[in-house]
């Protein structure tokens, strides 16, 4: 079993907000250039590029009976959330997709339920829901978020979001065993390579490396190497060294960050969100409680 101090939890817990919280503006800039497929796919390839070295010398120190759920949390820790992410960036502004994340540890609650039958207290409860209900209401603002219309695209981040749910409890209860630098750049690696091989060279026509797309290809690769690699291994490590519900609880800071950038970028910024910011922020404090339930 691995743990960490407190602090270095929090540390990799507020570390990751920002990382995170700054990957939805980058990813806009990625879009002003690529299509959705081709943004995904450079930011999973320079990813996968930064840890193959790593990955190759830690692919044969995966127990051979891990590697089907190694694979599974690499599908869902970063290659389909990737590619729903830049889909769905096309149509609603990026500190919404932000702010949409807040949902993860609501279908991180709910399949630990599932899967594990674990229980939480009353107070943590009510934090998972107030969250999940102001990220509900955001998903009602239109792709301008000017005014209250269902944007169809939402759904796209909600499936994003119960792939992350599912993979921190996976993490937890079956590859506890497997050191959290095995599993991250393994999976980081394998990512990268799929995404080489079935995207990139079946569709090498959508790749347009130009002068006038130096700006947004730089801000997918750094994307892809701060926002999915270095990431990656920063939370599978808070995984490992907290609980599943603590872990996901990083969805609630990042929409802060995100919307600051949004602000930032000319993004509207309405009562609607505002409010919504205040209840995630509420229900920070509400699941904070559990960080003092963690061995």
């Amino acid at each position: 079993m691995f743990t960490q101090s407190p602090a270095r939890k929090w540390a990799y817990f507020l570390a990751l907000s920002i990382i995170w919280g700054s990957s939805y503006i980058l990813l806009k800039k990625g879009l002003e250039s690529f299509s959705y497929l081709a943004a995904a796919t450079i930011r999973l390839v320079s990813a996968g590029l930064v840890f193959l070295p790593f990955g190759l010398a830690y692919f044969r120190k995966i127990p051979s009976g891990k590697w089907p759920l190694v694979v599974l949390s690499g599908l869902l820790s970063s290659l389909i959330p990737s590619y729903l992410f830049s889909l769905s960036q096309e149509h609603i502004q990026s500190s919404t997709a932000g702010i949409l994340l807040a949902i993860t540890p609501s279908f991180t609650f709910l399949s630990a339920l599932f899967f594990v039958r674990k229980t939480y207290s009353s107070l943590q409860i009510l934090g998972l829901f107030l969250g999940l209900f102001c990220s509900i209401t955001l998903s009602l603002l239109s792709s301008t978020g000017l005014n209250l219309s269902i944007n169809g695209y939402v759904f796209l981040v909600v499936i994003a979001t119960l792939c992350y749910g599912i993979n921190i409890n996976l993490v937890k209860q079956y590859l506890a065993d497997v050191p959290p630098l095995h599993l991250s750049t393994v999976s980081v690696t394998l990512n990268g390579l799929i995404a080489f091989l079935f995207v990139y060279l079946p569709n090498q026509q959508l790749f347009q490396f130009t002068p006038d797309t130096i700006n947004a290809c730089l801000a997918l690769v750094t994307l892809g190497v701060v926002g999915t690699a270095l990431a990656q291994v920063l939370h599978v490590k808070l995984i490992y060294s907290s609980s599943p519900l603590f872990a996901s609880a990083i969805t609630y800071l990042i929409p802060v960050v995100a919307i600051f950038w949004g602000i930032l970028d000319n993004e509207s910024f309405t009562i609607i969100h505002f409010m919504a910011c205040l209840g995630i922020l509420a229900s920070v404090y509400l699941i904070r409680q559990e960080a003092n339930q963690i061995a």
